[in-house]
């Protein structure tokens, strides 16, 4: 097995800890025991500054994340895990840049873990959190702590940059403000209209908690910028949320051609099918489109 790994006592249990891999891994998913014994823990620095991580599945077994376990993993892109991780230290994710998405499947109505990770990554992330019987995603922009000094008062001013800080106080322990974090998206489609494409269509399409109003907002928001956002979605590759766009009509015929063009030369085929899918109901009604479609 290439993990390495130590026997330790937790908990007032013998169990496992991950110290690391050896060898390259792109996806790597943890083992729930090894030697017969429970992985309860992932030691400090087991995987920090790895360059070929992508992908990270954590077992429920794992009960503790230990200092920077994970931290400096410059290219990995999503995590997967449960709400039975109970000890969260410092630095677990911190500079993992391109972390994405972070999937948490929660058994009750706890989300100290969600916000825990929030805390320790000021980049943008979305988190899709797996509860009994209903699916919630949220996304969060990134921000940035900037210090000023103050010479006459010979002090350090800080202040936050960017709408990140202000939609991470949304997560409590306890709770999830859905009515606070919608009330913040007035100043996100001005701060960052890309990333607001993001939060608007995470929210239509996983509408916990969404009254009448902000629904409407958001539905504006995506229809008004329809092109932009579907670019964004295509370039990552986040076909759920062309299909929001797309099903639901928030883009018009001219959008959905654009979008057409950058899949195909990104050879994006299964957006491609969304998109041209989308064409066919609408390409009677427009011929330009029509033409855009015989040309794929």
């Amino acid at each position: 097995m290439p993990f390495t790994y130590e026997k330790i006592r937790y908990l007032g249990e013998d169990c496992i800890e991950i110290t690391g891999f050896e060898g390259s891994v792109r996806s790597l998913t943890i083992p729930d025991r090894i030697e017969g014994l429970a992985v309860r823990s992932i030691g400090k620095h087991a995987f920090a500054g790895r360059k070929d991580l992508r992908e990270v599945v954590l077992p429920p077994s794992v009960k503790r994340l230990c200092l920077f376990a994970f931290h400096n993993c410059a290219t990995l892109r999503r995590m997967s895990l449960y709400d039975s991780v109970e000890d969260y230290y410092d630095g677990v994710i911190r500079q993992c840049t391109d972390l994405e998405e972070i999937e948490i499947r929660l058994g009750g109505q706890s989300y100290a873990l969600v916000k825990d990770m929030l805390s320790d990554n000021d980049h943008a992330m979305s988190f899709h959190l797996l509860l009994p019987g209903e699916e919630i995603r949220l996304s969060f922009p990134e921000y940035a702590l900037i210090a000023s000094e103050n010479t006459m008062a010979r002090t350090i001013q800080f202040a936050y940059e960017g709408g990140g800080y202000a939609y991470r106080n949304c997560v409590r322990k306890r709770e999830i403000r859905f009515r606070e974090y919608d009330r913040l998206f007035s100043f996100m489609e001005r701060d960052d209209a890309s990333f607001a494409a993001v939060i608007a269509s995470d929210r239509l399409m996983f509408p916990h908690d969404l009254d009448e109003a902000a629904e409407r907002h958001y539905t504006q928001f995506l229809t008004e910028h329809a092109e932009q956002a579907l670019e964004r979605f295509i370039r990552s590759g986040q076909i759920d949320r062309v299909r929001l766009l797309t099903q639901r009509g928030l883009a018009d015929s001219q959008a959905c051609a654009k979008a057409l063009r950058i899949a195909s030369e990104l050879g994006e085929t299964a957006i491609c099918a969304v998109l041209m899918e989308s064409g066919r109901e609408t390409a009677g009604k427009n011929q330009d489109l029509s033409m855009e479609l015989e040309d794929w």
